[in-house]
């Protein structure tokens, strides 16, 4: 009885949304849960720890704030990146080197427009997950994508893993709610689970979304000739 209270937790409507918002927005830190949940902070804090608890979610300390996102959901390369690549100005640094392979610190900083330290400090981290690779020319560095970069364009990256599959149903079937795949696909799985309370089947749907990047183009494209010293 203590095993199924305990790991039916996402019987409760709340906690099920909130699994799902999480799952859909992987790195996403409290206050913004609280805008898209409309929760008090109070509420939503005490079922993300029980969540937390129950080894559904895990938090991460990046850029100084904490973030939270599904275990197993995908593989932890993917989520490295994803995390890595959420603010606005990650991305465009991203997409200077995509459009620019073998460009230089200095040019991103002057054709995007961001200070030098900023830029090293993103670089410096997607270098560290695999996305970008640096390759020393001197006393210069010059910037390509890095294998998981590739994988990221290429769309391989955002995809449900086995491993989550096989994770969720032992979950749910630890909890006694009977679960049944009912639809998946490479992004998308949708569970049905037994909701003894509601006289009804529930269902747990995780839909990943599609990596938030422009269609790539001519605008941030600069020459060998423009580089600085």
């Amino acid at each position: 009885m203590g095993r199924q209270k305990r790991l039916a937790l996402l019987l409760h409507p709340f906690r099920r949304e909130l699994y799902q918002v999480l799952c859909e927005n992987p790195g996403t830190y409290l206050l913004e849960l609280v805008g898209i949940l409309e929760s008090p902070l109070g509420t939503l804090t005490w079922h993300l720890r029980i969540l937390e608890r129950e080894g559904l979610v895990k938090s991460i300390k990046f850029a100084g704030k904490r973030l939270y996102y599904p275990k197993m959901l995908r593989s932890q390369e993917a989520e490295m990146a994803y995390l890595t690549m959420r603010s606005d100005t990650a991305k465009r640094i991203f997409l200077f080197v995509v459009n620019n392979p073998g460009c230089y610190q200095e040019q991103m900083a002057s054709n995007l427009q961001v200070h030098h330290d900023t830029v090293r400090w993103h670089v410096s981290r997607m270098e560290e997950v695999g996305l970008l690779r640096i390759m020393k020319e001197g006393r210069k560095k010059r910037h390509y994508l890095a294998s998981v970069g590739d994988a990221l364009l290429e769309g391989s990256l955002n995809i449900i893993s086995e491993a989550y599959i096989m994770f969720i149903m032992e979950k749910l079937e630890e909890g006694c709610l009977n679960p049944e795949i009912r639809e998946r696909t490479p992004e998308k799985v949708t569970i049905r689970i037994d909701c003894p309370e509601r006289g009804k089947d529930c269902f747990i749907t995780i839909n990943l979304k599609e990596w938030e990047f422009e269609t790539f183009d001519d605008e941030f494209d600069s020459s060998e000739d423009d580089e600085q010293d």
